[in-house]
Protein backbone atom coordinates (compact mmCIF):
# COMPACT_ATOMS: atom_id res chain seq x y z
CA UNK A 1 0.00 0.00 0.00
CA UNK A 2 1.00 3.54 -0.96
CA UNK A 3 1.05 6.10 1.55
CA UNK A 4 -0.12 9.56 0.55
CA UNK A 5 1.46 12.53 2.31
CA UNK A 6 -1.07 13.27 4.54
CA UNK A 7 -1.97 9.71 5.95
CA UNK A 8 2.08 9.32 6.18
CA UNK A 9 2.53 12.69 8.38
CA UNK A 10 -1.16 12.04 10.65
CA UNK A 11 0.02 8.06 11.06
CA UNK A 12 3.63 9.07 12.58
CA UNK A 13 2.52 10.04 16.35
CA UNK A 14 0.83 6.74 16.38
CA UNK A 15 3.44 4.46 15.38
CA UNK A 16 4.77 2.25 18.29
CA UNK A 17 8.04 2.95 17.60
CA UNK A 18 7.46 6.38 18.67
CA UNK A 19 6.42 5.48 22.28
CA UNK A 20 3.73 6.83 24.06
CA UNK A 21 5.43 10.14 25.49
CA UNK A 22 5.70 11.26 21.71
CA UNK A 23 2.21 10.51 21.13
CA UNK A 24 1.48 12.59 24.33
CA UNK A 25 3.86 15.54 23.67
CA UNK A 26 2.45 15.69 19.82
CA UNK A 27 -1.11 15.95 21.31
CA UNK A 28 -0.39 18.23 24.33
CA UNK A 29 2.18 20.67 22.50
CA UNK A 30 0.90 24.01 23.07
CA UNK A 31 -0.07 26.65 20.50
CA UNK A 32 3.22 28.52 20.70
CA UNK A 33 5.62 25.39 19.91
CA UNK A 34 2.96 24.41 17.20
CA UNK A 35 2.87 27.48 15.68
CA UNK A 36 6.07 29.42 16.44
CA UNK A 37 9.18 30.22 14.80
CA UNK A 38 11.47 27.23 13.91
CA UNK A 39 14.44 29.16 11.71
CA UNK A 40 15.26 30.62 8.90
CA UNK A 41 16.50 29.79 5.39
CA UNK A 42 20.20 30.80 5.09
CA UNK A 43 21.58 29.39 1.65
CA UNK A 44 19.59 27.97 -1.62
CA UNK A 45 20.55 26.83 -4.76
CA UNK A 46 18.12 25.64 -7.56
CA UNK A 47 14.52 25.55 -6.68
CA UNK A 48 12.45 24.77 -3.70
CA UNK A 49 8.88 25.40 -2.85
CA UNK A 50 7.67 26.36 1.20
CA UNK A 51 4.14 24.53 1.77
CA UNK A 52 2.03 26.41 4.40
CA UNK A 53 -1.29 25.64 5.45
CA UNK A 54 -1.84 23.74 2.07
CA UNK A 55 -0.61 26.78 0.10
CA UNK A 56 3.30 26.72 -1.52
CA UNK A 57 5.31 29.67 -2.55
CA UNK A 58 9.00 29.99 -3.90
CA UNK A 59 11.49 29.35 -1.02
CA UNK A 60 14.01 32.45 -0.72
CA UNK A 61 16.58 32.97 1.59
CA UNK A 62 15.96 35.02 4.92
CA UNK A 63 12.36 33.33 4.84
CA UNK A 64 11.12 31.88 8.49
CA UNK A 65 10.22 28.68 8.65
CA UNK A 66 7.55 27.56 10.99
CA UNK A 67 6.47 24.69 12.44
CA UNK A 68 4.01 22.84 10.75
CA UNK A 69 6.46 24.17 7.70
CA UNK A 70 7.10 21.47 4.95
CA UNK A 71 10.37 22.25 2.64
CA UNK A 72 10.31 20.82 -1.34
CA UNK A 73 12.87 20.64 -3.80
CA UNK A 74 13.70 20.42 -7.35
CA UNK A 75 15.80 18.25 -8.86
CA UNK A 76 19.81 19.37 -8.69
CA UNK A 77 18.13 22.02 -5.59
CA UNK A 78 19.22 21.98 -1.82
CA UNK A 79 18.15 24.56 0.75
CA UNK A 80 19.45 25.33 4.29
CA UNK A 81 17.78 26.19 7.12
CA UNK A 82 19.04 27.41 10.66
CA UNK A 83 17.06 26.86 13.85
CA UNK A 84 16.64 29.34 16.45
CA UNK A 85 18.92 27.05 18.25
CA UNK A 86 21.44 27.43 15.93
CA UNK A 87 21.24 23.47 14.60
CA UNK A 88 21.11 23.16 11.12
CA UNK A 89 19.10 21.51 7.92
CA UNK A 90 20.25 20.88 5.15
CA UNK A 91 17.71 19.49 2.63
CA UNK A 92 19.00 17.54 -0.67
CA UNK A 93 17.64 17.33 -4.22
CA UNK A 94 14.31 16.28 -4.92
CA UNK A 95 13.54 15.92 -1.08
CA UNK A 96 10.29 16.54 1.08
CA UNK A 97 10.53 17.26 4.53
CA UNK A 98 8.25 18.87 7.29
CA UNK A 99 9.41 20.71 10.22
CA UNK A 100 6.78 19.28 12.67
CA UNK A 101 7.64 19.86 16.25
CA UNK A 102 10.40 22.42 16.83
CA UNK A 103 10.63 23.62 20.94
CA UNK A 104 14.52 23.64 22.17
CA UNK A 105 13.35 25.98 25.39
CA UNK A 106 10.72 23.88 26.96
CA UNK A 107 11.41 21.66 29.72
CA UNK A 108 11.45 19.02 27.48
CA UNK A 109 13.02 20.33 24.74
CA UNK A 110 12.14 18.07 21.20
CA UNK A 111 12.37 18.52 17.46
CA UNK A 112 10.66 16.41 15.31
CA UNK A 113 11.46 16.26 11.46
CA UNK A 114 9.53 13.99 9.07
CA UNK A 115 11.22 13.17 5.73
CA UNK A 116 8.61 12.28 3.32
CA UNK A 117 11.08 11.37 0.49
CA UNK A 118 14.50 12.53 -0.48
CA UNK A 119 17.49 13.01 1.73
CA UNK A 120 18.38 15.65 4.49
CA UNK A 121 21.39 16.24 6.46
CA UNK A 122 21.07 17.87 10.22
CA UNK A 123 23.90 19.57 12.16
CA UNK A 124 22.91 19.40 15.84
CA UNK A 125 23.70 21.85 18.09
CA UNK A 126 25.70 20.19 21.14
CA UNK A 127 25.07 23.59 23.15
CA UNK A 128 20.91 22.67 22.83
CA UNK A 129 20.03 20.37 25.88
CA UNK A 130 17.86 18.50 23.81
CA UNK A 131 15.59 15.89 25.34
CA UNK A 132 14.21 14.21 21.94
CA UNK A 133 15.68 15.32 18.62
CA UNK A 134 14.00 12.59 15.88
CA UNK A 135 14.08 12.39 12.36
CA UNK A 136 11.40 10.08 11.18
CA UNK A 137 10.62 8.23 7.80
CA UNK A 138 7.97 5.35 6.93
CA UNK A 139 10.81 2.86 7.77
CA UNK A 140 12.90 4.34 10.84
CA UNK A 141 13.35 6.64 13.27
CA UNK A 142 16.76 8.22 14.09
CA UNK A 143 17.70 10.23 17.67
CA UNK A 144 20.36 12.44 18.31
CA UNK A 145 22.12 14.32 20.71
CA UNK A 146 24.80 16.81 19.05
CA UNK A 147 25.72 15.18 16.21
CA UNK A 148 26.02 15.45 12.21
CA UNK A 149 24.39 12.59 10.54
CA UNK A 150 21.75 12.25 7.34
CA UNK A 151 18.92 10.11 6.29
CA UNK A 152 17.77 9.03 2.83
CA UNK A 153 14.16 7.99 2.67
CA UNK A 154 12.92 5.75 -0.13
CA UNK A 155 10.25 4.06 -1.07
CA UNK A 156 9.83 0.94 1.28
CA UNK A 157 13.73 2.05 2.65
CA UNK A 158 15.46 4.43 5.02
CA UNK A 159 19.43 4.93 5.10
CA UNK A 160 20.92 6.74 8.06
CA UNK A 161 24.76 7.62 8.13
CA UNK A 162 26.76 9.61 10.81
CA UNK A 163 29.22 12.04 10.40
CA UNK A 164 30.05 12.85 13.56
CA UNK A 165 28.25 11.48 17.12
CA UNK A 166 26.32 8.81 17.64
CA UNK A 167 22.88 8.41 16.40
CA UNK A 168 20.12 5.42 17.66
CA UNK A 169 17.75 4.34 14.62
CA UNK A 170 14.97 2.18 15.08
CA UNK A 171 12.91 0.13 13.23
CA UNK A 172 9.39 1.34 12.67
CA UNK A 173 8.67 -2.23 12.07
CA UNK A 174 9.59 -3.31 15.33
CA UNK A 175 12.93 -4.97 14.24
CA UNK A 176 15.13 -3.35 16.35
CA UNK A 177 17.35 -0.46 16.96
CA UNK A 178 21.29 0.00 16.53
CA UNK A 179 23.20 2.70 17.68
CA UNK A 180 25.42 4.31 15.01
CA UNK A 181 28.84 5.85 15.44
CA UNK A 182 31.43 8.30 13.14
CA UNK A 183 31.35 6.47 9.64
CA UNK A 184 28.52 3.80 10.24
CA UNK A 185 25.58 3.40 8.77
CA UNK A 186 22.09 1.44 8.40
CA UNK A 187 19.64 0.54 6.36
CA UNK A 188 15.99 0.11 7.48
CA UNK A 189 13.29 -1.50 5.25
CA UNK A 190 9.88 -2.28 5.92
CA UNK A 191 10.23 -5.55 6.42
CA UNK A 192 10.89 -7.11 9.85
CA UNK A 193 14.48 -7.91 9.16
CA UNK A 194 17.32 -7.49 12.16
CA UNK A 195 19.16 -4.37 11.14
CA UNK A 196 22.80 -4.09 10.32
CA UNK A 197 25.61 -1.90 11.34
CA UNK A 198 28.18 -1.11 8.63
CA UNK A 199 31.05 1.21 7.73
CA UNK A 200 30.04 2.74 4.46
CA UNK A 201 32.91 2.79 1.63
CA UNK A 202 34.24 5.86 0.53
CA UNK A 203 31.91 5.87 -2.84
CA UNK A 204 28.87 5.88 -0.97
CA UNK A 205 29.67 7.76 1.39
CA UNK A 206 30.89 10.68 -0.64
CA UNK A 207 27.59 10.42 -3.24
CA UNK A 208 25.48 10.67 -0.53
CA UNK A 209 27.08 13.43 1.43
CA UNK A 210 27.66 15.44 -2.32
CA UNK A 211 23.86 15.44 -1.84
CA UNK A 212 23.53 17.45 0.85
CA UNK A 213 26.55 19.56 0.37
CA UNK A 214 26.75 23.19 -1.34
CA UNK A 215 28.70 23.45 -3.95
Amino acid sequence: MVLTKRAFLLGLPMVAMAGPLLYGLVRSRPASAQDGLAGQVTRLAGSAVLVRDGSETALAISQQIKVSDSIRTGPDSRAEVTFTDGSILTVGPESDIAVSFFAPEASESSAILDLVSGIARMTVNKATAWGRFEVRTTTAVASVRGTDYLVEALPGKSSVFVSEGRVAVSSRAGAGTVVLREGQGVDMTAEFVEPVVRFWGLKRKIEALARVTFP
